[in-house]
């Protein structure tokens, strides 16, 4: 696919419009889905369609690599959309209600009929589009894509940024979830047909305004230009949106890749003790006492008394303080054993592994950091990213020298698990896409890629013992053999034929251990082909495996049931179960000497075990999961933080210190709000509403919804009413609950939405709540009554409907913010649309004004925070720093600081100017 798209693009640079016009048939139906799905209308998704391929055609030669021309569409498609909306939102009402859909019919009969199959095809969309609302927001997509796109689930997840076994498993529960509708819903997509005139409309326009075409596929901009230049160029003709830039250079189809290499101030922790100024530029370290001397075995906590200074590390411009580490993806050990490195949503940590202290935190990195990995002697260290699951990159270090390389790769296309260096150290293959790079660790050049199906989805990847044969895993548990030298195919050995999520080879080569979706784990022997052995131990996803340094036992950890086992590899025999972590295990590496077992988890712990009995040793704190809510007790000192992990948190506002934790609870905590005397904690949690003590954390009252419905209704939002009698929470069954916070009794269920129910706020009188839904409206509901006052309709996404509201201080206004990326203002008296606000690229998922109404802040999946003045309009700062969606945000009740919290696992605490 990718040579086919290379030679079209040539093709195309070199005259040959008739090989555009092969992308166009080969890609209008995938870019069409898109559309559609973010804008929600159909006809004019075809409009932006064939927009997106003009555009395409005219910024050709500024692709940067053709293999990546699918996601660059997607970006174009995606920018164009926005723009698309942006203009509908500025139209006036009445240039709104003019019909231009309805062209003039020759006969009356012909009208008749044409819009006799006009209102038939709406009418099963809408049929469709209420089947799809069953769905989560994730499976919806992959329907629209798999079924209307006709999107295989490795394209599909290339476009999403999330592997081809996380698509599958998406579409199985939608078909799962629909069963019978499933089939109408597929022939239904399948029946809708984008106009057979598209490729001929495109090809048509571009002979009308084709550019001056170049001789060659040589760059259109002369290359004497400096890079400088050709940026300022771009910024001039406006060529869209901001992330379409990574896309462009000058083209050259004789350049497999470009590096740029940049000089560090320091080696990466060539030696920590001896190379101060590494931390000094990191962000510093403290020397302090070893947490952990005199600690007996089986000690539960341990407290890092350098964490609260190293939170404070690297901290993003305008932030006074950080909570939190981020959430791990990666951990791994030093050849020499000295140094521990975490893969973190905010950057690289290294820890001193004798004393568990902070050695520096790393972020050169723009995103979430997925892979860590270190060459063999200990020279190279590699790791890479992704931000917003659309791009990142490949970082490569010489420890020796201080350098930094990075490796020109298109990370916008889905990067599979595997980063690894040869034994010697002087390759390094990351898998790409349906393809394994292979990079001269040396250099830093790409030096070949291997490319078939086997690759496809790939999960793993490494190196024979003698560097001379890479060893690829895919999904399915498919192992194949590439010779090194020669970059050729060897051999094919079939797994077991189901959904594979880890592998790992054995030191010496032999054996491939694969860990499957069942819970169960595999070895095979790599020379006979032959299953060894099957070892059952964990109810469910086998997501790590690593081989002991000697080979002999094998450790397995399984991110959905916290399970922690280590296996003799000889007998197949489970040597010990591991217990302590109570929440998804994200990583697990042995210490080169093999005595040492490390584990990190989401629990807010790095636990490491001794191997030989499994007792407990030691315990680094600070890392956790995403954070689902955020609030500031009334006198500002405290912040509550409510984690995915089932708990909430205490820390002190000025110092960053943990005060408390209550646990205890169902599920994540999406909401919490405290009563204005501080004594009262009210939170969501699963079904259930929470009322809580907040200085001892005991359980006042359960607040469970009786219905009749076998619906889940998972609690989204909690808000309780400024006369503090009643609490109100919005559920995932599409209702409202109104509970009297004294007795705890359900007094009312409000229904009138017909889709899940993200947000609830009451107004400051009382008499109004204010409800935000995935119907993609807002309804205002008077309190005494339960009756619908007016519904607000002007979010427009077809899936991903209204994520926040918020009332202004005054009561009058009333901020919506939603999956169309858009904030509407109303005015609550008229209903209508005061203003609406425009910046970010993504849902807008949390909304907050300040105590004074002088500031609106906005969270989005963007990971942005952008501050507007709400009389105006004007957008006043952006506070960049998350590299995970932001979920959460509150104002301190003196309006001077915000805190926000992200699925990166981080609270941030941002001074706001007055």
């Amino acid at each position: 696919m990718k040579n086919n798209d290379t030679r079209l693009i040539r093709l195309t640079l070199e005259g040959d419009d008739t090989a555009f016009a092969e992308l166009v048939e080969k890609y209008q139906k995938q870019v069409h889905a898109l559309v559609w799905r973010k804008i929600g209308d159909f006809h004019i998704a075809e409009e932006i369609t064939q927009d997106t391929f003009l555009k395409a055609y005219n910024n050709l030669a500024t692709l940067k690599q053709s293999q990546s021309f699918a996601s660059w569409l997607y970006v174009i498609a995606t920018s164009r959309c926005n723009s698309w909306l942006h203009k509908k939102y500025r139209q006036t009402a009445l240039i709104r209600d003019i019909d231009t859909l309805h062209p003039q019919k020759t006969t009356y009969s012909e009208h008749v009929l044409e819009e006799n199959e006009r209102i038939a095809e709406k009418a099963q969309r809408e049929v469709v589009k209420k089947l799809l609302a069953k769905l989560g927001e994730s499976e919806r997509t992959v329907m629209t894509l798999h079924y209307f796109g006709e999107m295989s689930c490795s394209e599909i997840g290339k476009f999403m940024g999330v592997s081809t076994n996380t698509i599958k498993s998406r579409l199985r529960r939608a078909q799962q979830r629909l069963q019978k509708e499933e089939t109408m819903i597929r022939e239904a997509l399948d029946n809708f047909q984008i106009t057979p005139h598209l490729t001929e409309n495109v090809m048509r326009e571009i002979s009308r305004i084709k550019p001056v075409t170049p001789s060659s596929s040589k760059p259109l901009v002369p290359l004497a230009i400096s890079s400088a230049s050709a940026i300022l160029v771009v910024l001039l003709i406006g060529f869209g949106a901001q992330n379409l830039l990574r896309f462009q250079k000058p083209y050259s189809l004789e350049s497999i890749s470009e590096r740029t290499i940049e000089i560090v101030k320091a080696p990466v922790v060539l030696n920590h003790q001896s190379k101060p100024q590494w931390q000094k530029r990191i962000g510093g370290t403290k020397s302090s006492k070893d947490i952990n001397d005199g600690l007996t075995e089986g000690t539960e906590k341990v407290e890092n008394n350098l964490t609260q200074d190293a939170m404070q590390w690297n901290l993003p411009e305008d932030a006074k303080a950080r909570l939190g580490k981020g959430r791990i993806n990666d951990i791994q050990y030093s050849p020499d054993g000295t140094i521990l490195a975490v893969a973190s949503d905010i950057g690289i940590w290294f820890y001193d592994s004798d004393t568990h202290q902070e050695i520096a935190l790393l972020t050169d990195h723009e995103g979430e950091v997925t892979d860590i990995t270190f060459s063999p002697e200990g020279r190279y260290f590699a790791s890479r990213s992704k931000h917003n699951s659309e791009e990142g990159k490949i970082l490569l270090w010489d420890r020796t020298s201080g350098t930094q390389t990075t490796l020109a790769v298109d990370t916008s296309v889905f990067l599979n698990i595997g980063l690894r260096f040869s034994p010697d150290g002087k390759t390094l293959a990351c898998g790409i896409g349906d393809t394994v790079t292979l990079w001269d660790s040396v250099i830093g050049e790409q030096k070949s890629t291997l490319t078939n199906e086997t690759i496809e989805n790939n999960i793993y990847l490494s190196f024979s013992t003698d560097g001379e044969t890479i060893v690829c895993v895919n999904g399915e548990g498919t192992v194949s053999l590439w010779d090194l030298i020669t970059a050729k195919h060897k051999q094919t050995i079939s797994g077991q034929k189901m959904i594979t999520l880890s592998a790992a080879l054995s030191p010496d080569g032999k054996t491939i251990a694969t860990g499957c979706e069942n819970g169960a784990v595999y070895l095979h022997d790599l020379n006979t082909s032959e299953l060894k052995s099957t070892l059952s131990g964990h109810t469910w996803d086998v997501d790590n495996l690593v081989f002991s340094p000697d080979g002999e036992i094998l450790a397995s950890a399984s991110y959905v049931d916290n399970t922690f086992c280590l296996w003799d590899v000889d007998t197949g025999e489970r040597k010990r179960t591991l217990t302590g972590h109570t929440w998804d295990i994200r990583g697990i590496a042995f210490s080169p000497d093999g005595k040492t077992i490390v584990s990190g988890g989401a629990d807010d712990s790095i636990r490491f075990w001794d191997v030989h009995t499994g007792n407990q040793k030691h315990i680094i704190t600070g890392h956790t999961d995403f954070v689902a809510s955020v609030a500031f007790s009334p006198d500002g000192k405290l912040i509550a933080v409510g984690y995915e992990g089932r708990n909430i948190r205490f820390s002190d506002v000025n110092t960053g210190q943990p005060v408390k934790t209550f646990d205890g609870f169902e599920d994540w905590i999406p909401s919490i709000v405290f009563t204005r005397d501080g004594k009262t904690l009210v939170c969501g949690s699963g079904e259930n509403v929470h009322i809580l003590d907040s200085q001892t954390g005991e359980h006042k009252m359960v607040l469970t919804r009786q219905t009749s419905s076998k619906q889940r209704s998972g609690i989204h939002s909690v808000a309780l009413s400024p006369d503090e009698k009643t609490i109100a929470s919005g559920s995932e069954d599409k209702t409202i609950c109104l509970w009297d916070m004294f007795t705890g009794k359900q007094e009312k269920i409000l229904i009138g939405h017909t889709h899940r129910v993200y947000s609830v706020a009451f107004s400051p009188d009382r008499k109004t709540l204010a409800s935000g839904s995935d119907d993609n409206t807002v309804r205002l509901w008077r309190v005494d009554t339960g009756e619908t006052q007016i519904i607000l309709a002007g979010h427009t996404h077809e899936f991903e409907g209204v994520k926040s509201v918020a009332f202004s201080p005054d009561g009058k206004t009333l901020a919506s913010g939603g999956g169309d990326n858009i904030i509407h203002l109303w005015d609550i008296d008229t209903g209508e649309i005061n203003m609406t606000l425009i910046g970010h690229t993504h849902w807008v998922f949390s909304l907050a004004f300040s105590p004074d109404g002088k500031t609106l802040a906005s969270g989005s999946v963007d990971s942005d925070i952008r501050l507007w003045d709400p009389h105006t309009g004007k957008h006043k700062k952006t506070l960049t720093g998350h590299t995970g969606w932001v979920r959460s945000i509150a104002f301190s009740p003196d309006g001077k600081t915000l805190v926000s919290g992200s699925d990166d696992g981080t609270v941030l605490i941002w001074e706001i100017d007055p």
